[in-house]
């Protein structure tokens, strides 16, 4: 539903396509290329939706032959811009196909958005955010992030028809798989780069704080060919009890807070994580081809594993701990450096150099 609040250059105007989907003819963009429309509500259901950005007739795969956009007589846009104002998240349970040439879809929505089932099909790029936009002139500049969530559920997310997807929100929580080709995730509260997509400064947060800037269910994950995720707000760290799969590598994790791996983090090539703590719980595993972890203190739990096919390194400021059943391997070179180590009952094996440099080291079998 457009709002009808917003100005005429700003209503799209929502019609439906021969089969009865909804089909939305987006408004003229700007010179930058940015297509900018406004919605009381942007919910899309399981028939799906099409974004008409075509000039002329155009065959889509969700609607068949669907006719031209009035509103491009200068041409098609970059950027699909769906502005949500709302009290209400946005609700995505179908796919969102862009008609005739191919855009970067952005939703928009500070009141959070919950997909469920969601694709995109002839997009370039997929951004789902809970910032306000902010432009300069007719150009997207950056996304003000200062509350919302993104949820994906049941059905969940596949985004890997486009290039590129990005999940800017202050909390994000996957309870199912969300699939992409390069994944990048910012969370916390912050000013966002509309381009690079990355944070450039805090953003004053309103509303109660979330408990995880990344909070990953058992049943949940991510599967792209890159990823990065980058946690930025004080205390706020990553609950991963699924799966983060880098399939293509890397797989780079920022987080100002803990992070606490039940599940399984996995990268083709490169896995850096850079946190305050990192806890890798029982049972659980870290492994890529190269293998970093940088933080305060590292927790290997009984029967977990930290592995790289390649080097591996671990800089913990003030402790390593590896338990009972433990394994910390390494396929080439291993560096440990910490002012207190712990190997109790556990294993460390590097296949190339071990460097192994603290203050105390307990080396036990208990």
């Amino acid at each position: 539903m457009a709002d009808p609040n917003a100005p005429g250059r700003q209503r799209p105007t929502v019609l439906s396509a021969g089969n009865g989907v909804a089909l939305v003819n987006i408004q003229t963009p700007s010179a930058a290329g940015v297509s900018r429309n406004s919605y009381r509500q942007f919910d899309v259901g399981a028939p799906g939706a099409i974004l008409n950005n075509s000039r002329g007739e155009a065959q889509t795969q969700l609607g068949g032959w669907v006719g031209g956009n009035p509103w491009l007589a200068t041409g098609g846009a970059r950027i699909i811009l769906n502005e949500v104002n709302s009290s209400d998240p946005s609700r995505l349970k179908g796919p969102i196909e862009v008609a005739g040439q191919r855009a970067e879809v952005v939703i928009a929505n500070p009141s959070g958005i919950q997909v469920d089932g969601a694709a995109f099909l002839n997009a370039s790029g997929v951004t789902l955010t809970t910032g306000t936009p902010v432009f300069n002139g007719g150009a997207l500049d950056a996304y003000l992030v200062q509350r919302g969530q993104v949820s994906v559920e049941g059905a969940g997310l596949d985004t890997r028809d486009a290039d590129a997807t990005a999940i800017l929100a202050r909390a994000t929580q996957l309870n199912a798989a969300l699939w992409a080709q390069r994944l990048k995730l910012v969370s916390g509260a912050n000013t966002v780069d509309a381009a690079s997509q990355l944070p450039t400064g805090a953003a004053p947060p309103t509303g109660d704080a979330p408990a995880f800037a990344l909070d990953v269910a058992a049943v949940g994950g991510m599967y792209a060919g890159q990823i990065q995720l980058i946690g930025t707000e004080a205390g706020l760290g990553v609950n991963n009890q699924g799966v983060i799969s880098a399939e293509g590598g890397p797989l780079q994790l920022r987080a100002d807070g803990w992070l606490v791996n039940a599940g399984r983090l996995q990268s083709e090539g490169e896995l850096q994580v850079q946190a305050k703590g990192v806890d890798n719980a029982a049972g659980a595993v870290i492994v890529g081809e190269r293998v970093g972890l940088s933080a305060e203190a590292v927790t290997n739990g009984e029967g977990a594993v930290i592995a790289a096919r390649g080097d591996l390194s671990i800089q913990a400021r003030e402790s390593i701990s590896n338990r009972r059943g433990g394994l910390i391997l390494s396929g080439a070179d291993m560096a440990l450096a910490a002012d207190r180590i712990e190997n109790r009952s556990a294993r460390i094996e590097a296949l190339g150099e071990l460097d192994v440099k603290a203050r105390v080291l307990i080396n036990a079998n208990e």
